[in-house]
């Protein structure tokens, strides 16, 4: 089965989260992403790490001139997939997405480059192809036919060219195999040998339907296009802000014609490109990636024209919109096309690759002088070694050292006039790690798929998953779970990739355990929401949106809005509140899946953090109730599941270190939460239930990053909402941190709006506050933890001051303007906190003896803390009464 869509709203992103949830699991063995400009950290998040996961060997080709990246910002080319760059004298603007399986394909053919704007904001045009159960499309073929062609008109590194040469064979085996298929229909055409226009039918047509965000400057494409088709009528759509066109060249260029103008809306950026027309009774149409320029439409890429692929069709549905205002010919003024200055690369090195005979470097061409080579772990300015160059005249050069996959390299040169010119980043490229994964996984993993809204949402669903919670963990009881799959067709529990690609790995093998969803939701991995629009008429299949332009051709030179990818700000759920107690009742017994007394192995890393980052969202999300504390039972025993090392399953023990650092961020994130309206130092209900947690997971927040759980810091919009802010949990974590034993302590007075301080056997505590006894009292509790011999501590407010000196079960005070010592016997269960909590001195019972005035001299039990302080009785008197003049 095959068919084309011309009507069909989509993206490329939507076509692989669709095959990610196909029915039949197939898994996907080829992804290619062709663009002019790309964005690789963008791609990262949204396609790469699906494509990874779904078995896809997978490819990225854009123009050597437009990276749309910082090299530091890049962090899985090379290393999960290769990432070419092509050059020619034009610019390189195609733009196909190719998703190829066992059995079924998918390939959309449009106007939308990889970047944010072109697959997700901007209105573009896209032609997608749908084939299942190993049937082909005339497409198909066509494209396996300008692949294999595209090397001999595009630069294109060795690897770059042989892995798209590998595409076209197995596209052209497929379609060779294939039921025959109808012989009418769309097809692809090129300009790698003859130019877009000269492939047009000769006119005339009754009319001529045209839009492209860039028309040339002359006026030349337009101009061709008019004596091709010999149109009776011409509308030309243009975005007047929006369009790059100069009015007067489109009038002199159709000025031979009937035309007029629509006067598109500009809600959104349309860079879809189209050529319509109609005759004898069909409607004709050109879509793809050509704007109505010269280099675009009317010269071929041998002639030094752009690289472009369109899509021909007949009978298709109106594509210009019957929005906006018609406008005469006549009536089109002004000039939105910038002055060009060339960016062109003087130097293009376009790939470096890694194999175990070395690093091999290729050039887009030689030069008269020696081509420096450079690499860097990760593309940081002061990161750069220079390994050796490639000799004048050369295209390629081979180093006898591997280097990692996924480094950055670069190219430098010396010009003629004493000048240096330097190439853009290109990243290692290592075959093996990139390799398809081949072989079903046959490791444990959930039954149904889920999504934290339907868990929250359907009883059904939440019951199935706690059932599958026990089922999971009873199935990696020893078992490896899961698993990182290898890169060649090794035994599937058998672990092949090194260290750089493990977390990519491991990420994959999550989505196939716990399903795409949760494994983002544990490990923060945000899929970036596109913007979803109406979908209208402007379609052959579309993404719709509103966004900013893209530069779009190598000699206009529009300004680049493209903005770098950045991660929503996360969102608390709406829980109605008929729905809250359901929701408390099952996260509780979620976490008792996790906790469960003697489970061996401990329930796998990303369900742990799958379990707590729901707990975080319902706290979030206000459905405890403002006097219900049972939240903090919970969060105390999914501190301990997060931290629970017993029996961990043999992918835990080997799973990557960002696996170990989400785990330490997200257990900071539950402490900081625990701790609210509690201290890890008092003893009340909360604070033992808080003290005890920390006491257990305290080296592990030390480790945490606050950097790695940005998702888990929710905005508190709802009622009643519990979060954990940034403040808060970095302040957790530097507490954590510190090597001083009293710094709780001290954290526990800062909180209170106490300051503590400790100098030569006395600690002092200052703020505002009325009565200093219970301050002091308090203060002397949690520092005498820390000295069971003895404390001595004075808490001083503006005029008010009062002392006291602890060694259990005696406390002295000294309360001015009384000038006399009190001894109190305090037996526990009793603390000084709760003896003294009340600043009555009247009503505390414990008291020894009677007042002794202080020229008497120390009580006995003054005197033995003295004694341990290594203080003497006057030095205290006279530090006393003279700081506090």
């Amino acid at each position: 089965m095959s068919a084309v869509q011309h009507t069909r709203f989509a993206s490329p992103v939507t076509l692989l989260h669709e095959w990610a949830e196909r029915n039949d699991r197939q898994a996907l063995h080829e992804a290619l992403f062709v663009g002019f400009t790309v964005d690789l950290p963008f791609l990262e998040k949204v396609a790469i790490p699906v494509a990874r996961g779904l078995g896809a060997r997978t490819a990225v080709i854009g123009d050597a001139a437009r990276g749309l990246h910082d090299p530091v910002d890049v962090r899985m080319a090379g290393r999960s997939y290769l990432h070419g760059l092509a050059t020619c004298r034009g610019a390189f603007h195609p733009k196909v997405v190719l998703l190829v399986g066992e059995y079924a394909c998918r390939l959309a053919v449009g106007s939308g480059n990889p970047t944010l704007s072109g697959w997700g904001a901007n209105d573009e045009l896209w032609t997608v192809v749908e084939t299942e159960d190993d049937d082909s499309h005339a497409l198909l073929a066509d494209l396996a036919d300008w692949l294999d062609e595209l090397p001999s008109a595009v630069s294109l590194a060795p690897w770059s060219a042989s892995h798209l040469a590998g595409l076209a064979a197995l596209l052209t085996e497929r379609h060779v195999d294939a039921p025959a298929g109808p012989e009418a229909g769309p097809r692809l055409l090129h300009n790698l040998r003859q130019s877009l226009l000269e492939q047009l039918p000769l006119g005339p047509v009754d009319e001529l339907h045209a839009y492209a965000p860039f028309i040339d400057e002359a006026g030349h494409a337009l101009s061709a296009l008019v004596d091709r088709l010999v149109p009776r009528r011409v509308t030309l759509g243009i975005q007047p802000r929006w369009s790059s066109y100069d009015a007067g060249t489109i009038k002199a260029a159709l000025s031979g014609s009937s035309a007029q103008i629509r006067l598109l809306d500009e809600t959104r950026m349309r860079h879809g490109k189209f050529i319509e027309w109609q005759t004898g009774g069909r409607r004709y149409a050109l879509t793809g990636s050509a704007n109505l320029t010269r280099a675009a439409l009317g010269t071929s890429t041998r002639d030094g024209g752009n690289c472009e692929l369109a899509v021909f069709a007949a009978d298709t549905l109106p594509l210009l919109p019957e929005e906006g205002r018609i406008a005469p010919l006549a009536s089109l003024v002004g000039r939105t096309i910038r002055p060009f200055t060339s960016n062109g690369q003087a130097l293009v090195l376009l790939g470096a690759k890694t194999d175990s005979e070395g690093l091999h470097v290729s050039l887009a061409r030689s030069r008269p002088a020696p081509v420096a080579i450079s690499t860097s772990p990760d593309g940081s300015p002061g990161s750069w070694t220079e390994i050796g160059s490639i000799p004048p005249g050369a295209l390629a050069c081979s180093f006898p050292q591997p280097e990692v996959p996924g480094a950055a390299v670069r190219a430098t040169c010396v010009r003629p006039d004493g000048s240096t010119v330097e190439s853009p980043v290109v990243f290692v490229y290592s075959p093996v790690h990139c390799a398809r994964r081949h072989g079903a996984d046959s490791g444990p993993r959930l039954r149904y798929d889920y999504t934290a809204q339907v868990l929250f949402a359907d009883e059904r669903a939440a019951r199935r998953f706690e059932t599958d919670l026990l089922r999971l963990r009873e199935l990696t009881a020893g078992t490896s779970a899961p698993r990182v799959s290898p890169a060649t067709g090794a035994a599937a529990g058998s672990v092949a990739l090194s260290g750089v690609d493990r977390w990519d790995a491991y990420v994959a093998d999550c989505r196939r355990m716990i399903g795409a969803p949760l494994t983002d939701l544990a490990f923060g991995t945000l899929q970036i929401g596109l913007p979803q629009a109406p979908s209208s008429r402007w379609v052959v299949s579309a993404v719709t949106g509103s966004g900013a332009t893209e530069d779009d051709e190598a000699y206009e030179d529009e300004a680049e809005d493209e903005e770098p990818f950045t991660a929503s700000v996360p969102v608390a759920p709406h829980i109605p509140p008929d729905q809250r107690v359901r929701c408390r009742t099952w996260i509780r017994r979620w976490v008792g899946t996790l906790a469960a007394s003697g489970a061996s192995p401990a329930v796998p890393v990303p369900v742990r953090l799958v379990v707590a980052n729901l707990y975080v969202q319902l706290l979030a999300a206000g459905v405890w109730d403002e006097n219900d504390q049972s939240w903090r039972d919970g969060l105390s025993d999914l501190l301990e599941a997060l931290g629970s090392e017993d029996g961990p399953s043999e992918a835990d023990q080997q799973a990557p270190p960002e696996t170990r650092r989400r785990l330490d961020a997200v257990a900071a994130v539950v402490m900081t939460l625990l701790r609210q309206d509690a201290t890890i130092t008092g003893g009340g209900e909360h604070d033992v239930l808080a003290a005890r947690a920390w006491q257990s997971s305290k080296d592990t927040i030390a480790r945490a990053e606050p950097a790695q759980v940005e998702d888990l810091m929710i905005p508190p919009e709802q009622a009643l909402a519990r979060v954990a802010p940034w403040s808060e949990v970095e302040r957790l974590v530097a507490l954590a941190q510190e090597d001083d034993p009293h710094a709780e302590v001290v954290e526990e007075l800062s909180a209170a709006g106490w300051e503590a301080s400790y100098e030569d056997g006395l600690w002092e505590i200052t703020g505002s506050f009325g009565n200093p006894v219970p301050v002091v009292s308090r203060a002397a509790d949690r520092l005498g933890r820390h000295h069971p011999n003895g404390v001595l501590v004075r808490a001083r407010s503006r005029n008010r001051w009062a002392f006291v000196a602890w060694a259990a079960p005696h406390l002295v005070l000294l309360n001015p303007p009384a000038r006399v010592w009190r001894t109190y016997q305090v037996r526990s269960p009793a603390t000084p906190e709760s003896r003294f909590s009340g600043g009555d001195l009247s009503t505390v019972p414990g008291r020894v003896g009677t007042p002794a005035p202080l020229p008497a001299g120390a009580p006995e039990a003054l005197r033995k803390i003295l004694a341990e302080v290594g203080l003497l009785y006057p030095e205290l008197i006279r530090r006393l009464f003279a700081e506090s003049k």
